[in-house]
């Protein structure tokens, strides 16, 4: 049910994840809120997607390439998020993964401590399965290795890319702590102004935004672009993808009086068009 059912909720109110945006260091001031339930892979992934929305990328230039470069570690964070999903106790009722990005911190949150026997130094050198099943099967597709490595490559990857040591806390809940990494923040600099999406956190589209982006070279419907990045969700696709680049002005619509049309389709603006000009220059 938790990985093929069509309405995973029907049968587990609290199988999704909720994805935070803070102002500050609590969460007293909520500025974007996102709650995603369409089944174990997709949480992931769309939960992975919120974090790249919403915080932000440097650049490095080397001869004529352009290396970007997360404010977190990418990798280590899409570990975290399966891992909580993984592990986390299915059965406490109101209680759900939350991915909460701070100001200085993002801290993903799974329901339930560490198994029994396991103690906070035990992490990375032994392993518990809580769910064996849900394991199994996200080793199948491969989402993860099944060999107790988790936490271990969470710790290698932010360390191979100079971030700060991840923490962890246990009680009743079991809590990753990622720091960012300080000279990446110096770098990207304080976001200006508006940005991709309504809360002015990320200095770049994501990837999907960028194939759009080129993709409206020519004008395009929204379904052929929703097959262009393996999409199936029209509303999240015009909310998370569409959206945002329609915000800043990037994209316009064919038919602007009738967002709704079924003629309607997307193409760059002339601010798109630079911008994308400017990227591919920078890319050589």
């Amino acid at each position: 049910m938790l990985f093929f059912a069509k309405n995973v909720r029907h049968f587990f109110d609290q199988a999704y994840i909720t994805c935070l945006l803070a102002k500050g260091g609590d969460k007293v001031h909520i500025l974007d809120r996102k709650d995603f339930d369409g089944g174990i892979v997709s949480d992931i992934e769309d939960a992975l997607r919120f974090v790249e929305r919403n915080t932000r990328t440097a650049y490095r230039i080397e001869g004529l390439r352009r290396e970007n470069i997360p404010e977190y570690p990418m990798k280590a964070l899409r570990e975290a998020i399966t891992n909580a999903v993984m592990h986390r106790d299915w059965f406490i009722d109101g209680a759900n993964v939350f991915v909460e990005i701070h100001t200085d911190r993002i801290e993903v949150v799974s329901p339930g401590g560490l198994p029994k026997g396991m103690r906070l130094s035990d992490l990375g050198t032994k392993s518990v399965r809580r769910n064996a099943l849900i394991a199994d099967l996200l080793h199948r597709i491969d989402f993860i290795e099944k060999a107790g490595t988790g936490v271990k490559r969470i710790r290698d990857e932010a360390r191979k890319g100079g971030y700060p040591e991840p923490e962890w806390q246990a009680g009743g809940f079991t809590t990753a702590i990622f720091r960012p990494n300080p000279e990446v923040r110096a770098a990207a600099g304080p976001p200006a102004g508006p940005s991709w999406d309504h809360v002015g956190t990320k200095s770049e589209p994501s990837r999907d935004q960028a194939e759009i982006l080129r993709s409206c070279e020519t004008e395009q419907p929204v379904a052929a672009l929703m097959r262009i990045v393996g999409r199936t969700n029209r509303t999240k696709f015009r909310d998370q993808v569409l959206g945002p680049l329609l915000k800043q002005r990037l994209l316009e619509m064919t038919v602007p009086d009738k967002p709704r049309s079924s003629r309607q389709s997307y193409r760059l603006t002339a601010k798109g068009r630079a911008f994308l000009a400017s990227t591919k220059a920078a890319r050589g």
